[in-house]
């Protein structure tokens, strides 16, 4: 990611897929929660209702039940008339199939006229008490459908003379039960107090199917059914088929029944499903905008970099020539463009004055060079003069020596330059004697290196012949690979040959196969071996130039050696003559001696003049020469000043203002 667009872009985006998955994700989570809780309250509220509104048919049963037992037939307790009562009763009561009454001892004598003893049934026991009640649901055998009895007490002034029954057709209930909907799928089921199926839509379950006894439900149905004959009310989850369901389950209070609601989970979760993938499409179609404007946002912003990166990239290549960027807005990166531009404009300006300054610095450098130059023309000039003036001081000054041979101190000075002038008569001999000695040291030198020359080149020439002798060795290498290549060939011939002779080419073929490996390897060998002589015949060329340069260079010092000797001849030469001249000047120096004694009696006035004015000449001289030291280096200053001006005026110039 080289660009700043991209990188705000990615960064950006990443922030807000982070963001928004985070929000989705807690709102899924939310939703989740808040469904399921709605979920449970209400599959808890409908099984609450549906159970009360079983209650409140029951309870009817039993106030329709308690009307009919005021009848004051039942109450006198007369056989005689209570046997066409309860007829007539089933007559006007159609969802009664039965109608009957106990008296106080147990014995019943129902619309039928069917007498049994019914005292034992825990609904007599508990309508004696003055209670109404209702029995489990049973099987008619009239019918076969589910019925259950109620039971009211006959009352006469406020005692309980007997027990009013009816029984009941549980069709209205199991109506009732399956009229109770949650869901597409959903659905209600109902069980006694034993545990025993007593309203289902699956009719195979009714009075047949007990949860608490069935080893193959799953454990948390069981538990389920254990909470519901306990006459507790709630919400649970089991799994049953391999549907995982969740259940409402509240008590049938006038009775020992449990009504139960059940719903597929996955069904009880499909809406939140549909909220999932609704807010998924949401938030994609919200990335999508987001990320349009995040783009287009980002190139606003990476657009004035852009420009100002181009404009770095021409000041920084020498292209001063920037006036406006045309970035023209009002935050940081418009005030950077500005400043930008009033750099760029300062740089220029800048660079104006310095390429002004340079030309008047290089014009200025190159008068002052002139000017120094004609200064140390003319300095040298008063200098040769002056150096002329001494000459002539000190030549008058060795005349009147000459002349003043009387004085004694005139005379020791010449007798010490006549010791002198001895001095260096002999170290002029000796120099003479280093001059020959040298030469014959360099006269030696030549003779080596002629010798080193000689075995240089014999050394290229056994190289060169190595290099000749690695060629015929690569063809030797290459004639082997061939016959190497031709030998595999011929094996492989000799192999197919045998194969086809069967049995009684078989040692043959195994002899073929030995031969084409042995080709194999030769022509491996051999293919390694041109490879070295590659690199030796690399090599040799290698050491053959190498050896030519050599060569070159032992030519080159032997004739700067030879050179060297006859400047050491020539040395030699003139140092003999120097010191024979010294030997015919100190010879000279003594005879002047000799004769200065008679004339100096009439030169000291003049010997006395000219060392006066031989000191004013050489004063004169040093200063003349002191003077011209100066300006040669003035004139030295002013060039080197002047190439800095032309340096100066050409870095100057790469710019472009």
């Amino acid at each position: 990611m080289k660009s700043i667009q991209t990188k705000l872009t990615v960064i950006i985006l990443l922030i807000f897929i982070v963001s928004m998955g985070t929000l989705g994700g807690l709102n899924y989570w939310k939703a989740r929660q808040m469904l399921s809780d709605s979920l449970v309250k209400e599959i808890a509220t409908l099984a609450t209702v549906s159970a009360d509104d079983v209650n409140d048919w029951i309870e009817g049963r039993k106030l329709e039940m308690a009307g009919i037992a005021l009848a004051p037939v039942l109450q006198t307790g007369s056989p005689e008339n209570i046997g066409p009562f309860l007829m007539q009763a089933v007559k006007n009561n159609g969802r009664y199939e039965t109608f009957g009454y106990i008296a106080p001892t147990g014995i019943a004598l129902d619309s039928k006229g069917v007498s049994v003893n019914l005292g034992a049934r825990e609904y007599f026991q508990k309508a004696m008490k003055g209670e109404a009640a209702v029995s489990d649901p049973v099987v008619s055998p009239a019918t076969g459908g589910l019925v259950a009895v109620v039971a009211v007490p006959v009352k006469l002034d406020g005692k309980v003379t007997g027990v009013f029954f009816g029984s009941i057709s549980l069709d209205e209930i199991s109506q009732k039960t399956g009229e109770v909907k949650i869901g597409k799928t959903g659905y209600a089921f109902m069980l006694k107090s034993d545990g025993v199926t007593i309203a289902s839509p699956d009719k195979t379950l009714v009075m047949k199917d007990n949860p608490l006894k069935n080893d193959k439900l799953p454990p948390a149905l069981r538990q389920t059914a254990e909470r519901m004959v306990k006459g507790e009310a709630g919400t649970t989850t089991y799994e049953y088929n391999g549907v995982a369901k969740m259940v409402g389950f509240a008590p049938v209070k006038s009775t020992g029944w449990s009504l139960a609601v059940s719903l597929p989970v996955s069904e009880a979760t499909g809406a939140l499903s549909d909220l999932t993938w609704i807010s998924l499409l949401t938030i994609l179609i919200i990335l999508a905008i987001t990320s349009l404007i995040i783009i287009w946002f980002a190139r606003q912003i990476a657009k004035p970099i852009t420009v100002l990166e181009g404009a770095a990239n021409k000041i920084a290549g020498g292209d001063l020539s920037l006036t406006n960027l045309s970035i023209n807005s009002n935050d940081e990166i418009g005030r950077l463009a500005k400043s930008f531009e009033q750099m760029a404009q300062n740089v220029r300006e800048l660079i104006k004055q310095i390429h002004s300054d340079a030309e008047q610095l290089a014009a200025s450098s190159e008068e002052l060079t002139a000017s120094a130059e004609q200064s140390a023309q003319a300095s040298n000039q008063v200098a040769i003069s002056m150096t002329e003036v001494a000459d002539g001081a000190t030549a008058q000054l060795a005349a009147a020596t000459e002349t003043s041979a009387v004085v004694e101190e005139m005379s020791a000075g010449i007798e010490e330059i006549a010791a002198n002038a001895n001095l260096v008569s002999g170290q002029s001999e000796q120099a003479a004697g280093k001059a020959k000695d040298g030469g014959a040291a360099v006269n030696k030198a030549v003779s080596q290196m002629s010798q080193i020359e000689n075995t240089v080149n014999m050394s290229a020439q056994v190289v060169a012949k190595l290099g000749e002798r690695s060629q015929e060795i690569g063809q030797i290498v290459d004639t082997i690979s061939g016959i190497a290549g031709q030998t595999n060939l011929l094996a492989l011939n000799a192999a197919i040959e045998a194969a086809r002779a069967g049995e009684q080419g078989r040692g043959f073929a195994v002899v073929a196969e030995e031969v084409r490996k042995l080709a194999e390897q030769s022509e491996a060998a051999a293919k390694k071996i041109a490879s070295l002589i590659g690199e030796i015949q690399t090599d040799t060329d290698k050491a053959v130039e190498a050896m030519n340069n050599g060569t070159r260079e032992v030519k080159t010092g032997a004739e700067v050696v030879k050179a060297a000797g006859v400047s050491f001849g020539e040395i030699a030469n003139l140092v003999t003559e120097v010191a024979e001249q010294v030997k015919q000047m100190s010879a000279a120096i003594q005879q002047m001696a000799t004769g200065s004694q008679q004339i100096v009696n009439s030169v000291r006035n003049i010997d006395e003049l000219s060392k006066k004015s031989a000191g004013e000449a050489q004063s004169v001289s040093a200063a003349t020469e002191e003077q011209l030291a100066s300006m040669e280096e003035i004139s030295t200053s002013s060039r080197e000043l002047a190439l800095l001006a032309q340096d100066l005026q050409t870095s100057v110039s790469k710019f472009r203002i």
